[in-house]
Order: C-alpha cells, then sequence, then structure tokens
C-alpha cells in the first residue's frame, strides 16, 4: 500500500521518526538486560515477603523477568511500527515537495533571498532627540 498524500507534517513525521529510534534502541536494551536478569533490575519487581521457599521465590523471579524482556520486545516492535509509518510520512512530504518545487515547512521561508533583502543584516539608523534642543 502506498500512500498517495500526508497524513502529518515533515516535522512531526520526523519527530516521530527520531524518538522510534531511541524508543526501538531502549527497549531492546531494557528486553535483554531482563532476559538476562540483570540485578539492578530487581528493584522493580514486587516480591511476597511471606514466601519462604527459595525454589518457588527464583522460579517466580525468573518468570517476572522473562515477561518484562518479552514486553520491552513487544514494544520494541510497536516502535518498528512507528518508525515505518513516521519515515513512510517523512518520505511522502520529501517527495511531494521535490516534485512541485513548493517549500514546505522544513524549509526557510528566506530560502530565495539573499541576506540584505530579508532583514537580517540590516542596520535601523534611529535618531534620539536630545532635551537641549526642545524648548
Amino acid at each position: 500500500m502506498k500512500i498517495q498524500w500526508p497524513l502529518c507534517g515533515p516535522k512531526l513525521s520526523l519527530c516521530c521518526s527520531i524518538i522510534s529510534v531511541w524508543g526501538i534502541v531502549q527497549f531492546l536494551l531494557m528486553g535483554v538486560f531482563f532476559y538476562m536478569e540483570a540485578a539492578p533490575l530487581l528493584e522493580d519487581f514486587e516480591f511476597d515477603h511471606n514466601t519462604s521457599n527459595t525454589k518457588v521465590f527464583k522460579e517466580n523471579l525468573s518468570n517476572a523477568y522473562n515477561q518484562r524482556a518479552h514486553n520491552c520486545w513487544i514494544a520494541a516492535f510497536l516502535y518498528v511500527g512507528l518508525l515505518v509509518i513516521a519515515g513512510s510520512q517523512f518520505m511522502t512530504n520529501q517527495k511531494q515537495s521535490s516534485d512541485t518545487n513548493n517549500p514546505t515547512s522544513m524549509s526557510t521561508r528566506f530560502s530565495g533571498l539573499n541576506s540584505e533583502e530579508n532583514g537580517f543584516n540590516r542596520q535601523y539608523q534611529m535618531q534620539y532627540n536630545s532635551g537641549e534642543n526642545e524648548q
């Protein structure tokens, strides 16, 4: 399915793409660390303090680590989907702007002007009257 018209603008699609890449990396790494049963992540669990059998405790802890690892990998997969959608929107916006030669909102409003015409280097001369000349 090829989308011919953009659902969102170029800035939003670029922002969503960047956030998606960040989310993919973060959740993949967190999933790996949960799968390895990293000790610093132990604080994220709530424990039943009444358990006296260590074998049951270790089994429940291992199951909890594995469940959270799978949850992180599912979240990373959802971010992959968002990256595909946002990336296709960004490419659609770029293709549409190159086909029509109309500047998008990502291009500057002053793209066709030199620095003297756009007013950035213009010096405004103002004259101030001192109180001595007034009578």
